[in-house]
């Protein structure tokens, strides 16, 4: 944790000490503590994602979490307990398997500074039609990244997030609709959507058909019509999604099926 961090860290401990397990700060009040706030932390719920981020671990390490932000109000509130953090730090995954080995850096690189900026639009439910196959809403015929969210049955805590790209994404709803026999992404997603439902659950579909891509102090247009460009624009959705740590990611990545 950072030094810029730790009077907010400081402020929560206190707040433990005295039995308090609801924490609410406006910005500024939070502001006055680190000595201000990026412009990210006013518009972007990832700032405030229960991560691995040095702001993060100010609260985490504090044993607290960030429960609920509201841009309109400016206002955060917190709760007792850790969630989130890394997957070594969630114990998803033993330490002997994400150490890393010791690299030497090479002066003569430049630090790698990239971001991707997407946002999603609603696109609509998915459900199941009279004939019991996959209904999906009208998709444009244009290359993009798209999520499944899922959620319910009530017994569920978080939904279930499914992040895909396609060259066309109304061919890839008709794809889930009906896979072919080599489909094995496509058949997967077919039964696993139709078992939800069967179970009492709801999905939503929400797509992505413009990114911009950010090295440094530039940025330009993410090329979606290219594969390696909605690949990074789905790995940076992805990204997120596990960092938020609010929701359950189903992809499969064993590195099998090429088409996953």
């Amino acid at each position: 944790m950072g030094a810029k961090y730790r009077q907010l860290a400081d402020r929560l401990i206190a707040a433990a000490r005295t039995g308090q397990r609801v924490v609410e700060f406006t910005f500024d009040e939070v502001a006055g503590l680190v000595g201000g706030l990026p412009p990210s932390a006013y518009e972007r719920r990832q700032w405030w994602a229960n991560s691995s981020s040095v702001q993060a671990q100010a609260w985490r390490e504090a044993d607290w979490h960030v429960d609920h932000v509201d841009f309109i109000q400016q206002q955060v509130r917190l709760l007792r307990g850790k969630v989130g953090g890394s997957y070594l730090a969630r114990g998803r995954r033993r330490a002997s398997e994400t150490a890393a080995a010791v690299l030497v850096n090479e002066s003569d690189l430049a630090e790698l500074d990239v971001r991707v900026h997407m946002t999603w639009q609603h696109a609509g439910p998915v459900s199941l039609d009279e004939a019991g196959d996959l209904a999906f809403p009208e998709l444009p015929r244009l290359p993009g990244i798209y999520r499944l969210t899922l959620r319910g049955p009530a017994t569920d805590a978080r939904p279930q997030v499914y992040v895909g790209e396609s060259v066309e994404l109304r061919r890839r709803a008709a794809q889930y609709r009906r896979p072919s026999a080599s489909q094995q992404t496509s058949q997967r997603l077919n039964q696993e959507l139709k078992a939800h439902f069967a179970a009492g659950g709801t999905a939503t579909m929400a797509i992505a058909t413009s990114a911009i891509i950010a090295v440094g102090d530039e940025s330009e247009d993410l090329p979606l019509g290219r594969k390696t460009a909605r690949v990074l624009a789905e790995h940076a959705a992805l990204a997120l999604t596990y960092l938020d740590g609010e929701a359950v990611v189903i992809n499969r990545d064993s590195g099998l099926d090429a088409s996953e």
